[in-house]
């Protein structure tokens, strides 16, 4: 009964801290959205400024939308943990009551016997009806100790009502903090709604303007491939110029292990040198058939024998794979650790268009190629290396703005749509480094499009980026 008892308490116990875990994980939550909803109405006042209705505009909408369900989910968890939480203190109230009431039973028996020995005589009777001195004795303890048992039982009643009254207090308290809940519920279901008008608005005028809308994808799509070629270029010019590195690194190792392999003969004097010719050609007069044994012995020696280390051949080089240094080899590594913690280029926004082919967000039946993120921002933010590197490209796209290439070993990380620059190439920057600042559109929408490259090939930046 006892380890029962510490079964049910080691529950209990573990229950609540999971409950109390999961309550400041929520508050936690619902902090986060309250500061991304008011970062996101800051973005979408400064995109409203020029145009009432963008691109731009709908994704900060799509974006609060999405926001405000996750406010809303957050709070319909929260009440439910409430609603659980009183009932639970109900059931305990119930547990307290039903003590109580057998408590109560209990002293009204005391309180009844206690009647029946009360005057002297009773008492005196009591004792001297003992069948022997053992029984007087414990009869003795018994009315010392009567009185003091119904006092602790009284005592027992009062704590046991006190504590049922606590826990109704606590219902009560748990119940109107259910009710602020539900309140506040409602209030964020009526702001969800009005971000669903606003979107529906925004579209019904964008639609009006499709023809504008693939004009403007058009050229959009015709700066993407600038700049996809300009990156490609990048990564195949450093690509090469590590190639011309290696192959020169395994030019001047091969002629190396030539000369150390090389024998070295004695030094021996012009006629000590004639005299030992004449020697071994007398030796081939004298002995052909020994001459002949020694050649076929060397040549099955020689088929025995390894290639000597300085005859292997070094693994082939090819043609698209970037060949590092010891430097460039740690720098590379390291970035690569920083898969799913690296810090975002910007200091705040949101992701308003993924990697990849997907639909676009508006125009039905077209498809748009993302080699990388955009992360729409406020006009004018800083923009920051999200690694140590050196630069290898700045240039400027139309219709894309500022571009920074720098590279991290193998590894490249591309940032455009910049207002400016405050780098040059050849530069070599610091995590966090500011390399400049997000330009706005025609539309006031201020977003930077990020890629990230390991050798030729292109990498979901989300899934790099700390979330």
């Amino acid at each position: 009964m006892k380890y029962l008892f510490l079964l049910f308490a080691f529950l209990f116990t573990s229950s609540s801290f999971a409950q109390a875990d999961k309550k400041a994980a929520l508050e936690q939550q619902k902090k986060d959205n309250l500061s991304k909803i008011k970062e996101l109405n800051s973005i979408i006042s400064r995109t409203s400024k020029k145009k009432k209705a963008s691109i731009g505009k709908l994704n900060v909408l799509k974006e609060q939308i999405g926001v405000q369900k996750k406010q809303i989910s957050v709070l319909e968890q929260n009440q439910q943990i409430l609603a659980e939480e009183a009932q639970k203190l109900r059931n305990e109230g119930d547990v307290l009551k039903a003590k109580l009431e057998r408590l109560k039973k209990q002293y009204a028996l005391m309180i009844y016997e206690a009647q029946k020995t009360s005057s002297v005589y009773n008492k005196m009777s009591f004792l001297l009806l003992s069948n022997d001195l053992g029984e007087f004795v414990r009869r003795f303890d018994y009315l010392r100790h009567y009185s003091t048992n119904r006092k602790k039982q009284a005592d027992l009643i009062f704590k046991t009502r006190q504590d049922l009254m606590t826990k109704e207090q606590k219902v009560v308290f748990k119940k109107q903090e259910e009710q602020k809940v539900i309140v506040e519920k409602e209030g964020e279901k009526k702001k969800l709604e009005v971000l669903k008008t606003k979107e529906d608005q925004v579209v019904t005028v964008l639609t009006q303007q499709e023809k504008k809308l693939k004009i403007e994808l058009e050229k959009k799509k015709l700066s993407v491939r600038k700049l996809d070629n300009l990156i490609a270029g990048i990564v195949q010019r450093e690509i090469q110029k590590s190639i011309e590195r290696e192959r020169k690194l395994r030019q001047a190792r091969q002629v190396k292990k030539v000369e150390v392999a090389k024998p070295t003969l004695p030094e021996l004097k012009k006629g000590e040198t004639t005299k030992i010719l004449a020697e071994k050609q007398v030796e081939k007069k004298e002995s052909p058939k020994e001459e002949k044994k020694a050649a076929v012995a060397e040549a099955k020696k020689s088929k025995a024998e390894p290639a000597p280390a300085a005859a292997v051949e070094e693994k082939k080089i090819e043609s698209n794979t970037y060949y590092m240094n010891a430097d460039e080899a740690k720098l590379a590594s390291s970035f690569a650790a920083l898969r799913g913690r690296m810090p975002f280029p910007v200091p705040s926004g949101f992701i308003s268009d993924h990697f990849g082919v997907h639909k676009h967000p508006l125009l039905k039946g077209v498809m748009i190629n993302n080699n990388g993120i955009d992360i729409q921002t406020s006009p004018g933010s800083p923009v920051h290396s999200v690694y140590d590197g050196v630069v290898q490209s700045v240039v400027n796209i139309p219709g894309i703005n500022m571009v920074v290439a720098i590279q991290h070993g193998d590894y490249f990380t591309v940032y455009s749509k910049l207002a400016n620059v405050s780098v040059s190439v050849g530069t070599r920057v610091r995590t966090g480094q500011r390399i400049g600042s997000v330009a706005s559109d025609e539309d006031g929408t201020a977003e930077i499009n990020f890629q990230v490259w390991k050798n030729t090939v292109r990498q979901n930046p989300e899934s790099w980026l700390r979330r």
